[in-house]
């Protein structure tokens, strides 16, 4: 079947992009040293790279303690790393990219669905999700740095960003529930990529929920954004054990 050799290669794709461009500007942003002079900023040579602050080694002492490492430390948000400038003109296009990536993912999983036995109302949940966290996503991306001094606007930010987290779990929970009934008939799912697939699609919904409850915590930035870079790395693992439970199907 071409949609699953499309949908497999799709699933490549989606974990590659975010993590190499996320994993390569966290890099990037702690690579250049520090001047005073002529203006306050990180410089490649005479080149200016980043201004006072934007650069991460502005608050990470390198020489001292070594490199961020976001996923263990918490040094910094992604939504942080991925808005300053130089950063965005990588981050923003390649986001939005994957945005639509997702988007048209999830229109080929209920394409693919429609040809087996399956509960069309399963089918519309875990696409429907999916396609909502993609455009969501995308509006996410788009409107990423851009400011205003407006409680509604503010407000509609974080919903929407919300929605966008909530969503893509959803989609990824209904969809290996309906992947796990289609094994029953058709073995060559019964791997142990779709046995991981299947945990981490659980594990991401516990995670969200319990996450929910550090809110109410004092002091607990630093673990947030440790679970935030962790979960970004789980949300498109998903992706990759797509494309290898799905390697042995040739209908």
């Amino acid at each position: 079947m071409k949609l699953v050799s499309r949908s497999r290669k799709l699933g490549l794709v989606l974990f590659i992009i975010p993590l190499l461009v996320i994993n390569s500007i966290l890099i990037f942003s702690q690579s250049f040293e520090w001047r005073d002079e002529p203006t306050r900023g990180h410089y490649y040579k005479d080149i200016k790279i980043y201004n006072a602050v934007d650069a991460l080694r502005s608050k990470q002492d390198v020489e001292k303690i070594g490199y961020a490492i976001p996923y263990i430390d918490g040094a910094t948000s992604i939504s942080r790393l991925g808005r300053v400038y130089p950063n965005w003109l990588v981050f923003k296009p390649s986001m939005i990219f994957t945005g639509f990536l997702l988007c048209y993912f999830w229109r080929n999983q209920k394409k693919i669905f429609m040809n087996f036995d399956i509960d069309q109302k399963q089918i519309n949940k875990f696409y429907n999700f999916g396609l909502i966290c993609g455009i969501t996503f995308i509006f996410h991306i788009i409107f990423l740095g851009i400011k205003f001094d407006n409680d509604l606007y503010k407000f509609l930010i974080r919903l929407n960003l919300a929605c966008c987290v909530l969503f893509s779990i959803l989609a990824k929970f209904y969809f290996v529930k309906c992947v796990k009934k289609l094994s029953e008939t058709l073995l060559e799912l019964k791997n142990i990529f779709f046995k991981f697939q299947y945990f981490l699609a659980h594990i991401l919904l516990i995670t969200l929920f319990l996450s929910f409850f550090l809110l109410f915590f004092e002091n607990s930035k630093t673990f947030i954004l440790i679970i935030e870079w962790n979960y970004f790395f789980a949300i498109f693992l998903f992706y990759l054990l797509y494309n290898l439970s799905w390697k042995k199907i040739t209908i």
